[in-house]
Formats: C-alpha cells, sequence, structure tokens
C-alpha cells in the first residue's frame, strides 16, 4: 500500500536525522530534570513544609486576642492579620489572668499556605512566652500552650500528581508539530513538492503518510516518557490504557498541524497558525481536567480520561465514549480538509485563495 510506503520512508528519514536525534535527547533530559524538579514538589506538599514568602500578606490569620499578647509579636509582613474570624486559619488566644496563657489555632488545611500561618504562630507564642517570663522572672512557669484543630479537607496531593503525569505524557503531543510542518511546508521551501506530486502515489496518501510516520515517532517518544516517569517513582494503575489514550488523542492534533501546514506558504505563516491552534488545544484538553480536579465526574476531553486511568478508577460508558467520539470526529475533519487542500493546484502551487474564498468555493 503507498500510504505504508510514504509512512516508511518519512519515519526512516526523520530517524537518520541528526537535528531529530538532538531534539528527541534533549526532550528526555528536560523531562528528567522537570521529575525531578516536581518530585520535590510532591514531598513538601506532602510533608506539609514550606519556604516562608517574603510577599507581605502572604497568608491570611483572623485573631481574637484581648490582651494582644500573641497579636502583637505575629510578623505583618508575612501574615495578613484580620481582627476575628474572618479568615480561613483562625487564632483564638483566651483572656490572660496569669500564667499559662492558652491560645487555640483553628488551621484551614485546605489553604496550602498553612504551613507558613502555623511557623508564624509558634514563633509568635515563643516571643510572647519570653515577654511572659520576662515579667515574671522570680517564677516563669510554664510556656503558653497553643492547641491545634483542623478546618477543612487536606490539598490532595495525589490528585495533584496525577495532573502533573498526565500533562506530561501529553507534552511530546505538541513538541513534535515541527515534524509535520518540517515534511508538509519543507516540501514547498526546498521546492521538492512537484517532483513528489509527479510520483505514482495519490495526494491523500502523501499527505496520511506523512502523518502517519509523525504518530509513530510520537508514539515511541510517549513510551518513552512513561517508562521514565514510572522509573521515577510516579505509580499509574494502568500505564497501557493511559498510553493508547495519549496515543490516540495525537491523531487530530497532527491532522490539525497537517491541516495548517497544506494551506501555510512558508514557516512563519504555519508557525503563527499552528500556535493559536495549539493554544486552543491545550485548553481544550487541560480545562476539563482542571474541572475533574475541582469535583466534576465526567471525561470530556482524553486527559481527564487518562488521569481516571493513571488513578485506577472505574470507568463507565460515559468516561470513554466522548472523548473517544471526539478524537474520532476530530481526526475525520482535520483530515479529510488536509487531503481536500492538498488535492488543490492553487493551494500547492498557488496563487493561493483566501480563506473565505475556500469557504465559499471549495
Amino acid at each position: 500500500m503507498n500510504l505504508l510506503k510514504v509512512a516508511k520512508w518519512e519515519l526512516r528519514s526523520t530517524l537518520r536525522s541528526r537535528k531529530f536525534l538532538f531534539i528527541f535527547l534533549f526532550q528526555i533530559a528536560v523531562l528528567i530534570l522537570t521529575l525531578f524538579m516536581f518530585s520535590g514538589f510532591t514531598d513538601v506538599l506532602e510533608s506539609g513544609e514550606a519556604l516562608t514568602p517574603s510577599l507581605t500578606g502572604f497568608a491570611e490569620l483572623g485573631v481574637i486576642d484581648p490582651s494582644g499578647l500573641i497579636q502583637g509579636q505575629l510578623n505583618p509582613d508575612v501574615l495578613d492579620i484580620r481582627e476575628g474570624g474572618d479568615a480561613g486559619s483562625v487564632l483564638v488566644v483566651d483572656n490572660f489572668t496569669g500564667i499559662p496563657l492558652n491560645a487555640t489555632l483553628y488551621l484551614d488545611y485546605s489553604d496550602p499556605r498553612r504551613s507558613v500561618v502555623r511557623d508564624e504562630v509558634e514563633a509568635a507564642v515563643e516571643r510572647a512566652s519570653s515577654l511572659i517570663s520576662e515579667e515574671f522572672v522570680k517564677s516563669p512557669g510554664p510556656a503558653p500552650e497553643v492547641r491545634e484543630e483542623t478546618r477543612g479537607e487536606p490539598l490532595p496531593v495525589q490528585l495533584v500528581t496525577r495532573v502533573m503525569v498526565s500533562i506530561l505524557l501529553f507534552l511530546p503531543v505538541f513538541l513534535f508539530g515541527n515534524l509535520v510542518v518540517d515534511s508538509i511546508v519543507g516540501e514547498k521551501e526546498r521546492k521538492t513538492g512537484e517532483a513528489l506530486l509527479a510520483m505514482p502515489v495519490r495526494r491523500s496518501e502523501i499527505i496520511l503518510g506523512k502523518c502517519l510516520s509523525v504518530i509513530t515517532v510520537l508514539a515511541l517518544q510517549i513510551g518513552v516518557w512513561m517508562i521514565l516517569i514510572i522509573a521515577s517513582g510516579f505509580h499509574m494503575v494502568n500505564p497501557l490504557g493511559a498510553y493508547f489514550t495519549v496515543v490516540a488523542s495525537s491523531a487530530p492534533v497532527v491532522g490539525l498541524t497537517a491541516l495548517i501546514s497544506v494551506y501555510a506558504r512558508n514557516y512563519r505563516e504555519a508557525g503563527i497558525g499552528i500556535t493559536l491552534a495549539y493554544i486552543i488545544s491545550a485548553a481544550y484538553l487541560i480545562a476539563p481536567a482542571l474541572a475533574y480536579m475541582a469535583g466534576s465526574s465526567g471525561s470530556v476531553s482524553p486527559m481527564t480520561l487518562t488521569i481516571k486511568m493513571i488513578s485506577g478508577q472505574a470507568l463507565g460508558a460515559a468516561d470513554i465514549i466522548p472523548p473517544a467520539i471526539s478524537i474520532l470526529v476530530l481526526s475525520i475533519i482535520f483530515y479529510g480538509l488536509a487531503v481536500r487542500l492538498f488535492g488543490r493546484d492553487d493551494v500547492v502551487f498557488g496563487p493561493r485563495p483566501g480563506i473565505l474564498r475556500l469557504m465559499v468555493k471549495p
């Protein structure tokens, strides 16, 4: 079949390219560095530790302190101190009638800045303890006691990890758009398109073969990235399901890139069009994933389905059918338009018609 021959030739040419090998290895190095940094980030979230920032009012704290002993020791350069309980975390200090001075910190565990609030309150308590001790030198007595009670739910670290791993798996889909551009627009720039079209191969087979070779490279890259992610300690309950979902999701993205490349006159036009298209595509993938983090249960985009496969969540028809339909429909539209445009001599050789003219007179 000519389509497979074209795909095989394009794939062989790509794998022999030094430029491709450099980009391929460079991206793997960047992934390893990203995994190292993300692993440290998740460790900080799980331990509850945090670096105190230098931003004024970084964290909010409501304070009820009739005596003002502890409130006066809080650092306003870090905490946005609010009188009363109008904040996520609240410090309630008992009336000071003599030592010990007791207080209760209601810590909001849904706030990732809770460790900053806890550290600042503990530091303020120590300073207040020193002041009280100085006033009662003859009988220092025990230090003030702070009880801690949780409010809200802890930050879902595991869910954040799954979302970030899913985003990493989808990155190669957008990183190899240059392969499609170089394969199609490059023919125009190098003036080799005429010789290619003179071969006994249908134009549809040329476009589909080029795209198939790029999807094959993407499947290889995604597989390598998944192996590295798993080797880094990130657990995936259903890695094969996640792998095939990401690879299938690359099909409409490659088709969209091919459509833009066929219509573009040069690399510059293709680059501008692909940048805008990829922003929209990324929003389509990521926005439903963020909604899922917020509590939505549906799988509108393939990325949401990938997250559920990574976590091992039980999947139903409502989780699988919408992403599968979107992948199929978008692929048919993009590849159909790309093949149709590539079959027009005015688009390939010029003078190229405008978009409105193509819509009125296809």
